[in-house]
């Protein structure tokens, strides 16, 4: 009976703090992580004298730390360079914070990440040039910072992105021609910067897109005709760029098959295609941004 309750407390209460046990240098990762960002006037903050599994928004498997979700949690500070040691991280949300400085060089070592969200942070200074490095990314979501330089070539190497988010930022220079190796992309918002030059051709090329926002930019030139014809894009927004005027009014006359077509002028809405996955803000006329985790 004696020897039976032991193996009880081996095979049941042991393992639960063996699989918490986490690495030093994770460890130490986040505690950089919460000494760099203020943790301790964080809303939901972490007891440093308890174990790791316990501490908020911190996601454990195997041992290895794999997700780090403080979405709206009063972070602010700088984020760390050792970031990057978390190597076996799938998801970081840390969206709706005041998080500022830039974005460290070392993310792009999380080579696992699937979802990167800081949005609506204070965040400055340019996007990593290796940022492709992330090739397993699905959700990439900069929205409503302080970025600026050009957007990096290597971002096409992101052959896994559905829905890549830059809008409101203060991006200069062209669009990259690779995103349009972007092939089961679902959703591309960059409006609110300050891009320049054509929209790419290559655009025309990713049949899964379902929402283009290029709105309150100074492009120039044509929009691809292709654009407007991809089989599934709901919702294309131009409006508040320098474009050809008399090929958008041609565009428009063809009753081009979206559920919304923003340009310089009245939104054309129809009624006939499904837009309950994204909404349009009427003061603006910018397509609204959602922060869940899930593609549409």
């Amino acid at each position: 009976m004696v020897r039976f309750f032991y193996f009880f407390i081996l095979l049941f209460v042991l393992p639960s703090t063996i699989l918490a046990e986490v690495s030093p240098t994770e460890k130490k990762a986040l505690l950089d992580f919460y000494n760099s960002t203020n943790g301790g006037a964080w809303t939901i903050t972490w007891n440093l004298s308890s174990p790791v599994y316990s501490w908020y928004g911190v996601g454990i498997k195997d041992n290895k730390i794999v997700s780090l979700e403080l979405f709206d949690n009063h972070l602010t500070g700088t984020l760390p360079s050792s970031l990057g040691d978390l190597k076996h991280l799938k998801s970081l949300n840390l969206a709706f914070n005041e998080i500022k400085g830039g974005i460290p060089e070392g993310i792009v070592l999380l080579r696992r990440l699937t979802v990167l969200r800081l949005g609506r942070n204070k965040l400055s200074g340019e996007i990593p040039k290796n940022i492709g490095n992330l090739e397993n990314i699905e959700i990439l979501d900069f929205f409503g910072n302080s970025l600026s330089g050009n957007i990096p070539p290597s971002i096409g190497n992101m052959g896994h992105m559905k829905t890549l988010i830059l809008s409101h930022n203060s991006l200069t220079g062209i669009i990259p021609e690779e995103i349009g190796d972007m092939n089961i992309l679902v959703r591309l918002e960059m409006g609110g910067n300050e891009l320049e030059g054509e929209i790419p051709k290559k655009l025309g090329k990713i049949y899964t897109l379902k929402a283009l926002d290029l709105s309150g930019n100074s492009l120039t030139g044509e929009v691809p005709y292709r654009i407007t014809t991809l089989p599934n894009l709901d919702l294309l927004q131009i409006q508040d760029n320098n474009l050809d005027e008399l090929q958008i009014l041609a565009l428009r006359n063809k009753n081009v098959n979206m559920a919304v077509f923003d340009y310089d002028g009245k939104p054309v809405k129809t009624i006939h295609t499904d837009i309950k996955s994204f909404f349009i803000k009427t003061d603006t006329r910018m397509v609204g941004t959602g922060f869940e985790d899930v593609i549409d």
